[in-house]
């Protein structure tokens, strides 16, 4: 159970070294295409990225939980072979969709732009971005793989390759090619580089698979298995297709919901009495300028995510639910400890790190408001995780539809009212994520026959990360009153914050990992 536990964690902290550098260096690539492109710029590829999210939701979200799911069973048996043909299975189905999805869409790229979209700038960098979905199907089928054996440096690195090559190709290409104010140029360039980062992950994931396969040969190979080879095959999508469909359904209903969002706002704000580029430029600084910079603390809740599926699959596979129980109770703890401390820390030093990134005032106005909802959103992601490796797919994907469609009605009610406006939004995201993260929760304790823990969960971390964002504050304007320059003044009160807040949680006996290294030291 400690190994277990052990390899959740450190594969855990692997992937989220490589999602913060990911993250970090997708948040300077928004950062330097919002100074380069301007807001218009940026609301145009946002509306361009949710309908193509739709596409990728369809052939990358459900399999590749899937595949880690039924890899990390097969491998607790050592079932070779059934690793194998869960492969062959994934791989085939991965390019069936793909292939389908991308000339769909193609045929029917008039009616996506001038019907859904409603802005017939955003045809060209859909074209481009269509086939990529081949890319990015292969690449999906292959990081589960990896994930359900808990290899989790060549996904890892794969992001890395794929973040870099994108934001290098991209801003060369704008700064030489595109002239001021030129949108639509601008969108096509970003989806080139989109492309050129998704086919160099895919070669590299493809080369590590090479290796990894040659040392998945079935000892027995004789006529029988040959001959129930391709029903074995059509059993291994028959069970990857049952994992897949309701995860692939939520994030089905996130995409659309996204994308509905990213059509709706502009055009419910003009209905408050808004003009076009005004209410473009707006929804731009929102989901283009504040929700990444508010998504930035997520690196180590989305790599729990992904490392905790395969780990509860395998565990429940062997019946032992103590061991399950452990885990949930660290991801949870870690979650809340890292809602808590970001939001601290956006609190605190929200509105100068908006104004030193994006010189946008209003940035920082939306941004404070939205990071009080930070725990909600982490619970909901990593409790859906949780319930994806018990096997609770299915209510997870109806507790998320009843938060998305509140969400939704905010958008369509509240932002053409001249009163509320973009705050429609920040209400919207906040209600949802307070109704889907309790309703998960819930259902997880339920399972795994646990208690809510509030004292590790929720008191300990909420004290430690008050007096945090009090001091980081406070620690922000004394250096700022001796002329420290922002750009040194930020990451220094950010890191004493931290630190203050690990102190703080150590003295209460709330970091898991000192104690039981404490225990065994005693011992």
């Amino acid at each position: 159970m400690k190994i277990n536990t052990r390899s959740m964690l450190y594969g855990t902290m692997i992937l989220s070294t490589a999602n913060l550098i990911v993250r970090l260096l997708g948040f300077a690539y928004r950062v330097f295409l919002s100074r380069m492109i301007g807001p218009q710029g940026m609301g145009l590829v946002q509306l361009v990225f949710p309908v193509f999210q739709i596409a990728i939701t369809l052939i990358a979200a459900g399999i590749p939980a899937a595949v880690s799911r039924l890899i990390s069973e097969k491998n607790a048996r050592q079932d070779i072979l059934g690793m194998r043909r869960t492969m062959t299975a994934a791989i085939t189905m991965a390019v069936i969709l793909s292939t389908t999805l991308a000339l769909l869409a193609l045929l029917n790229l008039d009616f996506i732009t001038r019907v859904i979209i409603k802005d017939q700038r955003t045809k060209g960098a859909l074209f481009i971005l269509f086939p990529n979905l081949i890319f990015i199907g292969l690449g999906a089928a292959l990081k589960g793989f990896f994930y359900g054996r808990k290899e989790i440096h060549p996904p890892a690195l794969a992001e890395m390759i794929e973040q870099f090559l994108r934001m290098s190709v991209t801003i060369g290409l704008i700064h030489w090619l595109v002239p001021k104010d030129n949108y639509t140029l601008a969108a096509v360039l970003v989806m080139l580089g989109t492309v050129f980062g998704e086919i160099s992950s895919l070669l590299f994931l493809h080369t590590r698979y090479h290796k990894a396969k040659k040392h998945l040969r079935p000892q027995n190979t004789g006529f029988m298995r040959k001959r129930t080879r391709i029903r074995d095959i059509s059993q291994a999508a028959g069970a990857i297709a049952a994992i897949a469909m309701p995860i692939t359904a939520t994030r089905l209903i996130s995409s659309i919901m996204l994308a509905a969002n990213s059509i709706l706002i502009p055009q419910r704000l003009m209905a408050g009495g808004m003009m076009r580029d005004q209410a473009l430029g707006l929804f731009g600084i929102v989901s283009g300028m504040v929700m990444p910079l508010l998504f930035l603390p997520f690196t180590i809740t989305n790599a729990l995510t992904v490392v905790i599926i395969p780990n509860l699959s395998e565990s429940r596979a062997m019946n032992r639910w103590k061991d399950i129980q452990s885990k949930i109770n660290k991801a949870i703890r870690l979650t809340c400890y890292i809602a808590f401390a970001s939001t601290a820390l956006l609190v605190s030093l929200g509105r100068p790190a908006a104004d030193l990134l994006y010189q946008q005032p209003l940035a920082a106005v939306f941004l404070i408001p939205l990071s009080y909802s930070l725990l909600f959103h982490a619970l909901q992601h990593t409790c859906s995780g949780i319930l994806n490796g018990l096997g609770k797919q299915n209510r997870a994907a109806l507790h998320f539809i009843a938060g998305s469609s509140i969400q939704l009605l905010c958008t369509w009610f509240l932002l053409a009212n001249p009163l509320i406006r973009i705050w429609g939004m920040i209400i919207g995201f906040t209600l949802s994520s307070m109704i889907v993260s309790t309703a998960n929760l819930t259902l997880v304790l339920k399972t795994a026959g646990m208690s809510f823990r509030i004292l590790d969960w929720i008191l300990k971390p909420g004290f430690a990360a008050l007096f945090m964002g009090l001091f980081t504050g406070l620690l922000y304007q004394l250096l700022t009153a001796a002329r420290t320059p922002a750009l040194l003044n930020l990451p220094v009160s950010a890191a004493a914050g931290l630190l203050l807040f690990l102190l703080l949680l150590w003295a209460a006996n709330g970091t898991p990992a000192l104690e039981a290294w404490k225990s065994r030291f005693k011992g």
